[in-house]
């Protein structure tokens, strides 16, 4: 035994070293995985020691992160991965299990369902270029912070939170706090993950890195959609046949690519997908419980630092029903559960805390740029949620009362009885309708809270109904249960029909947001996007001037120049132009811009192409410019006719300070 530990903790080192100098780090998160499920025992599955798998890693990688910033080497990857397989090993070792893998024949379904979802999933990503790609969110705003932090951390080696004057040359001083404590554990996973694709220790050009990014943020919905999928199929529990599975599964899935999860991975919300799948794996191991005690402990505790350190507007549901398990599993009777949890509220206390510093008083009050909740079809999946986790409490007496009478014969036919797993199934359908209201109650309470003060539910209240339809998802298993065979197959056609063929705030738009997502009309902001790459590509660095992009419409202009100052590094000079460039607002006059330049403290270098480009103003508190509809694009010339055009005014000022001002005249790149 001692010499396979020693040798196993010689190749913990040995493999990472190696695979660096040929390239081959990628295969190392891989390993560090299959290692992980390989221990696992508290799972019948596969699926289920690959989800537990994913939940401990993350929360590991997340506490992981803290010491990683204060180490010397940072994010190498052959340090990450040689501590993180010896980690590993010494589990195996103190836990006496040796590498084991189940069979996977129970989850062929779900293996085929989470497939399919997968492949509607990544052809509208995969179909487009980066322009096209990353134009989706950055239509959003956010994906620009989140790319800055992303880039800030793989230049610095760890959370900006334990060291924000790290941060302070990229962002400007007003942002400083808030963006240093904004949840980093995502962002912290991306650039570890980021060095193991590349098999690199040190950033990517800012295209390569964006590009990089994108596709994390792609594989993050999958990972939505399995810990979804794998949740239904799981709350389902193990009597239910394939043929009961298929339909709930089939509706699950079409849910999550017509309705209003495929939107937060459209809008560029990593935070929000990654702690939405933590909610949904918690919502499962808190409804059926892994059967090792050791094991559910740990991922749940992972799982509540691992929402901590991404989104923790979830934390309160997440501590709730997450306590409600630790009362069912009488923890209190063990004295490690007590350290654990001592251990567990002071590391999932980090996120909170550092949240009430970057934010302002009236946070949960702001509205943003997510799409608004389709509201019927939520009320429409959440009564379908309830009808499947309470549906079992007409039988609950008859199945008590068989219990009752097989409790009075032998132990070995309760233990095989299939009325007692029936009686387990109906506990798990509790613990999920509990799980359901808490999540209900949560969004009704903010809703409310909004409705009263403003007016109106916004932005935070959408995000809560998001982790409402996550645990009505995970809940739908219930369905699966019904008494009559045919019901879930029954309601899954016509409430997938429902969700095809509109979508909207009232569900009153023509098209689900996944169909048009699919079908490319769901664009976002591509020639933003792609003037920002340009941009980018020119002056990866930023060539110590502030880009400005004049080349083409208003929203491509603004969301171009902020696409290019997080891409560059620049984004610390990025908001003094955001006002006079943001089609939204009053405008600029010539003298607003003559401004600019002249208090810039590095160069401006603005990007022309199309000489009808105008955004200027004469006067701004009666700003003429062209009439345009509701929900129509802008024109290019959109300024006033009695004020310069772009190329008139770039001119201008180039010749006003010719030493200060540059102009490219760029030709923007096709799809």
């Amino acid at each position: 035994m001692i010499r396979k530990t020693a040798v196993a903790l010689a190749l913990a080192w040995l493999v990472p070293l190696a695979t660096h100098p040929l390239g081959l780090d990628f295969v190392l998160p891989v390993l560090i995985l299959a290692g992980t499920v390989a221990i696992q025992r508290g799972g019948v599955t596969l699926a289920d020691r690959v989800m537990a798998a994913c939940a401990q890693l993350f929360g590991a990688a997340c506490v992981f992160g803290l010491a990683i910033t204060l180490w010397p080497g940072h994010l190498h990857p052959t340090l990450i991965a040689g501590t993180a397989l010896t980690a590993l090993i010494l589990i195996a070792v103190a836990t006496q299990r040796t590498p084991e893998l189940p069979g996977m024949r129970k989850d062929a379904l779900l293996a085929i369902a989470v497939a399919g979802v997968s492949v509607v999933a990544l052809v509208p990503y995969a179909v487009r270029d980066l322009g096209g790609r990353l134009g989706l969110p950055l239509a959003g705003e956010d994906i620009a912070r989140h790319y800055l932090l992303f880039d800030v951390i793989g230049r610095t080696g760890g959370y900006l939170f334990m060291r924000p004057e790290a941060l302070r040359p990229f962002v400007p001083d007003a942002e400083l706090t808030g963006i240093a404590n904004y949840p980093q554990g995502l962002h912290f996973s991306y650039a570890v993950l980021d060095r193991f694709a590349r098999s690199s220790a040190h950033n990517a050009a800012p295209v390569t890195a964006v590009d990089v990014m994108m596709w994390l943020l792609v594989g993050t919905y999958l990972l939505l959609v399995l810990a979804i999928l794998w949740a239904a199929r799981r709350i389902a529990g193990p009597g239910a046949t394939n043929a009961r599975l298929l339909p709930v599964l089939a509706l699950v899935a079409a849910w999550l690519v017509l309705g209003d999860p495929v939107t937060v991975l459209s809008r560029g919300y990593p935070n929000e997908l990654a702690g939405l799948a933590c909610a949904a794996v918690l919502t499962a191991l808190v409804a059926r419980p892994l059967t090792r005690l050791g094991e559910q402990t740990a991922t749940v505790a992972l799982l509540l630092v691992g929402i901590s350190f991404t989104y923790s507007l979830f934390l309160p549901y997440a501590g709730i029903v997450a306590a409600l398990w630790a009362v069912r599993a009488r923890l209190w009777r063990h004295w490690w559960a007590w350290v654990v949890a001592v251990t567990v509220g002071g590391l999932a206390a980090i996120g909170p805390l550092t949240a009430a510093q970057a934010s302002s008083g009236d946070q949960l009050l702001l509205n943003g740029t997510a799409r608004v909740v389709d509201r019927p079809a939520t009320a429409l999946l959440v009564a379908l949620a309830a009808v499947a986790v309470l549906q079992r409490r007409r039988v609950a007496v008859l199945q008590r009362r068989r219990v009752a009478a097989l409790r009075s014969r032998t132990d070995a036919v309760l233990r095989s009885s299939k009325a007692l797993r029936s009686s387990k199934v109906f506990q798990s359908r509790n613990v999920a309708a509990f799980a359901l209201a808490t999540a209900g109650a949560m969004a009704v309470g903010l809703g409310t809270w909004q409705i009263v003060t403003i007016g109106r539910p916004v932005y935070y209240f959408d995000k809560l109904l998001h982790l409402l339809i996550v645990v009505a998802l995970c809940a739908l298993g219930g369905l699966a249960r019904f008494r009559w065979k045919w019901t879930a197959a029954a309601v899954a056609a016509p409430v997938a029909l429902f969700m095809l063929v509109a979508g909207g705030e009232w569900h009153t738009t023509p098209v689900a947001p996944g169909v048009k997502l699919a079908l490319g009309r769901d664009r976002g902001s591509p020639e933003a996007a792609r003037d920002a790459l340009l941009i980018a590509r020119m002056f990866p660095d930023g060539g110590n001037a502030v880009n400005v992009n004049l080349m083409g419409s208003p929203w491509r202009n603004w969301s171009g120049t902020l696409g290019a100052a997080a891409l560059q590094g620049q984004y610390r000079q990025f908001p003094g132009w955001s006002a006079l460039l943001y089609p939204g607002g009053k405008g600029g006059t010539m003298a607003d811009l003559d401004r600019l330049v002249a208090n810039s403290p590095v160069t401006v270098r603005f990007f022309l192409h199309d000489p009808t480009a105008s955004l200027l103003v004469v006067d701004k508190d009666h700003p003429n410019r062209p009439a345009v509809r509701a929900g129509q694009p802008l024109p290019v010339a959109f300024g006033d006719p009695a004020a310069p055009s772009n190329f008139e005014a770039a001119r201008l000022l180039a010749a006003t300070y010719p030493t200060k001002v540059q102009l490219v005249y760029a030709t923007p790149a096709n799809p």
